[in-house]
């Protein structure tokens, strides 16, 4: 058994090796994270499958839109399915690695992409007041130059920090996020088919209150708003997403959501102009 003062060190080590090295896997099926960590010596498995949509695209016009949550910049539709592994470390502190195996788009690449490594570490938690506090730091390892051509992650490596605010009453929860990435890719080849050039330095900011309806059923809405990282285009887009999360038992969670991304939030209501949709359904399981 590990002491106390050699699990500290190996967790502060850990923090710096990560934040000196983040798109981070949220609280699914939603694009906000929230604080809470896996117990320790406990882990979760998430498998998920989303579609990608996009809506007002022509030749002519292709949509640009970007997809908060997944790391997809093409112009066309995708559909993947992202797994995590998530293992408790201490009783704030969790380690998670992800990757995202797509069925489409195909070409000459490996279907797998987003290959990402994370840590969460709850540094702030008032159990009377029921709040907390969570920083978590994600390095995502580059993609394939053809990948990034196609949309599917950048060729050069990403890394960012997400910081997690969580309040708790009895039968709601909010969870704010405010993250930054820094995305550099590779300016020799396209991104998601356009030469444009991107914005590196990547801002998502979101707004979660998640309600129990009765025990074992949870209903979210999910909005927010992310650097677009075209250069061209303008610098904000905005979403907004609904979700239904089922727990037939304590360790199990099937989520389902809905989410439109937009230039604003009036196209997010209204689909009266270009944008892009993306459905996820999926469980989570904890053992």
């Amino acid at each position: 058994m590990k002491s106390p003062i050699a699990l500290q060190l190996f967790k502060y080590i850990l923090l710096l090796l990560f934040l000196i090295s983040t798109s981070a896997v949220a609280f699914e099926p939603l694009n906000t994270d929230d604080a809470g960590t896996v117990e320790a010596g406990r882990n979760q498995i998430e498998q998920y499958f989303f579609s990608i949509n996009r809506h007002g695209n022509t030749s002519a016009t292709p949509t640009d839109i970007v997809t908060p949550g997944e790391e997809y910049s093409g112009q066309d539709s995708a559909k993947a399915f992202p797994f995590t592994y998530t293992r408790g470390l201490t009783k704030t502190l969790e380690a998670s690695i992800a990757t995202t195996y797509y069925t489409q788009p195909t070409g000459n690449y490996t279907r797998f992409s987003n290959s990402m490594i994370g840590l969460k570490w709850r540094f702030l938690e008032d159990q009377e007041n029921h709040y907390a506090l969570a920083v978590k730091p994600t390095l995502i390892f580059p993609a394939s130059q053809q990948q990034q051509v196609n949309g599917l992650g950048s060729a050069a490596l990403n890394y960012g920090v997400n910081f997690i605010a969580s309040r708790y009453w009895e039968s709601l929860e909010v969870h704010v996020n405010l993250s930054y990435m820094h995305s550099p890719y590779n300016t020799n080849y396209a991104v998601g088919q356009s030469m444009d050039l991107n914005r590196t330095n990547i801002l998502l900011m979101s707004f979660a209150p998640v309600l129990t309806l009765w025990p074992g059923v949870k209903v979210a809405l999910d909005i927010g708003a992310t650097t677009n990282p075209p250069i061209p285009e303008q610098y904000l887009n905005t979403y907004g997403l609904v979700a239904l999360i089922l727990s037939p038992t304590e360790d199990i969670d099937i989520g389902l959501s809905a989410m439109r991304s937009a230039a604003n939030y009036g196209t997010v209501l209204s689909a009266n102009d270009t944008n892009a949709t993306r459905t996820e359904i999926g469980v989570t399981w904890r053992f």
